[in-house]
């Protein structure tokens, strides 16, 4: 197939190319430029009327949207999720699982591999490119939503069984300063998985030791993270600190406008830069939902942990902390750049390209490039999406 899209303006990595157009066939970028159109007879023809050409968002922390979560373990709650989020403008996708028993994983592994071999026939949901473990190797110190008693000290057995049923796990959080973190950390860089720090409470010692030994990314940075406090007298850091230390560091930034104001968001630009920022939706099974303000339901498919939604964000039951976000990728692109201020170009680099290259996928998509696959949006300037293709075809 032979797709054509004019009018546009392109978002390169680097720069905006108005009055731009980019041709794809089979499902891959062929050419793309500005001014006079390429000749030759195409399937399929696309006027963007003047707005952006962006390449598709990635999304590599989501749980959920449309009452459904990835946890449940089911395969009824895997594709409405993945529909909506392709809605939003999300084209690549790493499903997260939150901190669960042994068996609740092995459930999740099950309905995925049921569903797996169907996804590349699918048109309307994002490209899979594999899991994102958020636990449970993680530190009660440091809270959010997560069942903390689920918690536990890395156990290669499990691990060993994971890796088995679910050989396409992508990214794990972990707490590395927990008996056998370190030595986990190192696995994971061994097998090609993206060690990430996060629902951890190390001392900025203790980060700057995991860093050393695989952990090269810190997830949804200064949520559920550990920061600066004493020890006694004296001051201490922690994972935040350790972020604006080690330079090589990757961040997560949930960026929905509630999590991180925009002076936090701002702060985090100003210091890590766009090449190491990956923008973040965290969204929860109320994710891409219009509900009143006020809402309350329930955050797990037992209905035993309430939530509270209001002021565009989940909060658990006593408010005391967030329970994951309810945005689509599209919200993130108008939080960075018309709360935040922060630049067009930038930010879908860390929409796009940067997420793809911390997760090991940059290769194929991320960036409009010859030669990666035709994973594109087109929006305006509020970043409504007007159109969204998967391999060079119109699917919204």
């Amino acid at each position: 197939m032979k797709t054509l899209i004019k009018n546009a303006d392109l978002i390169l990595p680097d720069k905006i190319m108005e009055d731009g157009w980019l041709a794809s066939v089979d499902g891959v970028i062929d050419d793309f430029g500005s001014g006079t159109l390429p000749g030759g007879e195409f399937d399929q023809v696309v006027d963007a009327k003047g707005e952006y050409l962006s390449p598709g968002f990635v999304d590599t922390h989501v749980h959920g949207a449309m009452y459904c979560d990835f946890s449940d373990g089911t395969k009824d709650s895997i594709l409405p999720v993945m529909r909506r989020q392709l809605e939003g403008g999300t084209t690549s996708i790493t499903p997260t699982l939150t901190s669960l028993t042994h068996s609740q994983y092995l459930k999740c592994f099950e309905a995925f591999n049921a569903l797996i071999p169907s996804f590349e026939g699918m048109s309307d949901i994002p490209d899979f490119e594999g899991i994102h473990m958020e636990g449970p190797y993680s530190s009660g110190a440091t809270l959010g939503a997560q069942d903390t008693t689920t918690y536990r000290d890395p156990d290669f057995r499990e691990i060993d069984q994971y890796m088995e049923m679910a050989p396409y796990i992508r990214k794990w959080t972990a707490a590395p300063e927990r008996k056998g973190g370190m030595a986990f950390g190192r696995f994971c860089e061994k097998h090609g998985i993206v060690a990430s720090i996060g629902h951890s409470n190390a001392t900025l010692a203790e980060a700057f030791e995991a860093f050393d030994n695989g952990y090269k990314n810190i997830t949804h940075l200064y949520s559920a993270c550990s920061s600066y406090h004493r020890n006694g007298a004296y001051r201490e850091g922690g994972i935040v600190e350790a972020a604006w230390l080690i330079d090589d560091m990757d961040v997560e930034m949930i960026t929905d406008g509630k999590h991180l104001p925009a002076e936090f968001l701002q702060l985090i630009y100003k210091i890590k830069g766009p090449d190491h920022i990956s923008m973040i939706t965290d969204s929860t099974r109320f994710g891409g939902m219009s509900m009143p303000e006020g809402t309350h339901v329930f955050y797990d498919s037992e209905k035993t942990k309430g939530i509270w939604l209001e002021n565009g964000v989940a909060l658990v039951e006593n408010k005391s902390c967030f329970a994951g976000s309810t945005a689509t990728t599209d919200r993130l692109v108008r939080t960075a750049t018309q709360i935040a201020g922060i630049d067009l170009v930038d930010t879908i680099r860390m929409m796009c390209l940067t997420p793809a290259r911390v997760n090991g996928f940059a290769d194929k998509v991320g960036s409009i490039a010859r030669g990666k696959r035709a994973n594109l949006v087109i929006f305006d300037d509020d970043v409504n999406i007007h159109s969204v293709f998967l391999k060079g075809r119109k699917v919204k």
